[in-house]
């Protein structure tokens, strides 16, 4: 017997996300604004999600402090965010702007959930995206 499916868990998400995505991407072509994308939408889903928005604002939060977990939130963010969102897009890019481009979305999570920075805060999700993915494509392109 299988554990029950939820509409809202992660997994159904991101599955939901790609398939638009993927729509997106045949319409445009372009590989790196797809994966910026993504990227954004997966992180930011997971810090808005009722099941993963403790787990994930608390990390970011300890980022911050002593202790190592600031190098286990970005450990986790390469190893469950940015690397499949890069092998599902076909991206390719130094070690160094995989790094970069994590501590950009720890600074946003950091402004947008736990300082509430205004108007980043009540911006909806499109809107940061929309915005927020060019800075992403420019640290991976160079």
């Amino acid at each position: 017997m299988s554990p029950p499916v939820y509409p809202d868990s992660p997994s159904i998400v991101a599955a939901r996300e790609r398939a638009r995505l993927a729509a997106e991407s045949k319409a445009t072509g372009d590989a790196a604004t797809d994966f910026s994308v993504r990227l954004l939408r997966t992180f930011l889903g997971l810090c808005e999600n009722p099941r993963t928005r403790q787990r994930m604002l608390k990390m970011v939060k300890s980022s911050v402090g002593k202790g190592g977990a600031d190098r286990a939130l970005y450990r986790m963010l390469n190893r469950t965010v940015v690397t499949p969102t890069a092998q599902a897009t076909g991206i390719s890019a130094s070690a160094l702007r995989y790094e970069l481009v994590c501590g950009q979305l720890v600074g946003l999570a950091m402004m947008r959930y736990v300082l509430q920075v205004e108007p980043v805060a009540s911006t909806p999700t499109d809107e940061i995206v929309q915005v927020f993915a060019p800075a992403i494509r420019a640290t991976l392109k160079g």
